[in-house]
């Protein structure tokens, strides 16, 4: 299945992408807000618990490397691949 201009399961896969965009470029912030979203509209489905990890994540602090911040952008990538052709 492809993306839907008007779907809002749509959207909500983009957020994902948005969010690993942001986090990459540094801004966790306004990462978090796009998988805020995402999670809202995509909670419900088993395969997406990497909202809960990364706020986990977040808490001891650990977003502050450029490192850990590419390997979880990289995490939410796999995960929007995952869930974009369902």
């Amino acid at each position: 299945m492809r993306l839907e201009k008007y779907s809002l399961y749509s959207d909500s896969v983009a957020n994902l992408y948005r969010a690993a965009f942001y986090l990459a470029r540094g801004s966790v912030k306004v990462s978090f807000e796009f998988l805020k979203r995402a999670q809202e509209k995509l909670g419900k489905n088993k395969s997406f618990e990497l909202g809960k990890i990364l706020v986990k994540v977040n808490k001891k602090k650990v977003l502050s490397e450029s490192r850990k911040r590419l390997y979880w952008a990289e995490k939410i990538l796999d995960e929007y691949h995952k869930l974009k052709y369902l």
